[in-house]
């Protein structure tokens, strides 16, 4: 491959489910233009202006005997549709999860509304034209349409109709927080494929971190503190807010950072789950 690689990692992968049943071993390389999957007597190059899904789970049925989870990638190529399974595990795999949705849609343009929801209430804001930006756990819209959306508060997405600019059209809906609370941004795309393919990643973020949230226990003490530092930043008085003494308050911090929900690196800030929690919980909690 001439062009620089991007992602050069080694893996099990079945480079094509029509015609590999096991998985070989080999590399996996990545530049801004393919994907090669490389073993010792064979070569798959997957063509990103090909590629039409993604999905990074939990490997189905029939492959559970070979690997945990998996990256799969749909494509086409001389017309022909194809499949390719990569053994899915570990951190290197995550990077390059993302590093695939973006050279799939990064710099795309987009018609974004935003918000086109605060709360319940429908606002007049007109569609703007924007491009797209991936970069971890956040979608960026710059350009007219100048928003970033923290993926870690998505608390619902999907397709509807709306009319653009004269036209009907397919978007995506994605409700998440804003700086005051609950709002709706509807996104509309031009090519079908990238449309899904947003979808997707918007699916996948989504998905992780619910299963992760899923296996956290919370009092109803420690959503209003999460909600209160989502408010109020990292200045916030928890004292008066929750109604406590500051003894209370260091009890409560320690065992939001033990769950992973807050960091107090350099003040007091939820991280990625401490946000999706807030998105799960926010309408909640009256403060």
């Amino acid at each position: 491959m001439s062009e620089s690689a991007i992602a050069d990692f080694v893996s099990s992968f079945i480079p094509d489910t029509a015609t590999h049943v096991e998985p070989v071993r080999g590399r996996v390389v990545m530049s801004k233009r393919r994907i090669v999957l490389a073993a010792d007597d064979e070569k798959t190059t997957i063509p990103l202006n090909g590629v039409f899904d993604v999905q990074h789970e939990t490997a189905p049925g029939d492959l559970a005997r070979f690997f945990e989870d998996t990256v799969t990638i749909a494509y086409e190529h001389d017309e022909d549709r194809h499949v390719a399974v990569i053994e899915g595990g570990g951190s290197t795999v995550d990077r390059f999860v993302t590093l695939v949705f973006k050279a799939l849609v990064h710099g795309t343009t987009v018609y974004a509304k935003h918000p086109a929801r605060r709360g319940g209430r429908i606002t007049d804001q007109p569609f703007e034209k924007g491009n797209l930006a991936l970069s971890p756990g956040d979608l960026t819209i710059t350009g007219d349409a100048d928003t970033t959306i923290d993926l870690s508060t998505v608390s619902h997405f999907e397709r509807v109709d709306r009319e653009v600019n004269g036209s009907n059209k397919q978007l995506l809906s994605v409700r998440h927080m804003g700086s005051t609370g609950p709002i709706t941004t509807e996104l509309a795309l031009s090519s079908g494929r990238k449309m899904n393919l947003l979808g997707r990643y918007i699916r996948l973020q989504y998905t992780h971190l619910k299963q992760e949230l899923a296996d956290v226990t919370l009092t109803s003490e420690e959503i209003e503190a999460l909600v209160a530092i989502y408010s109020s930043g990292p200045n916030a008085s928890l004292a008066a807010v929750l109604g406590v003494d500051a003894s209370r308050v260091t009890m409560l911090l320690n065992d939001l950072i033990e769950k992973e929900l807050v960091t107090d690196d350099d003040g007091i800030a939820l991280t990625s789950l401490g946000r999706a929690a807030v998105s799960e919980h926010i309408e909640d909690v009256n403060l």
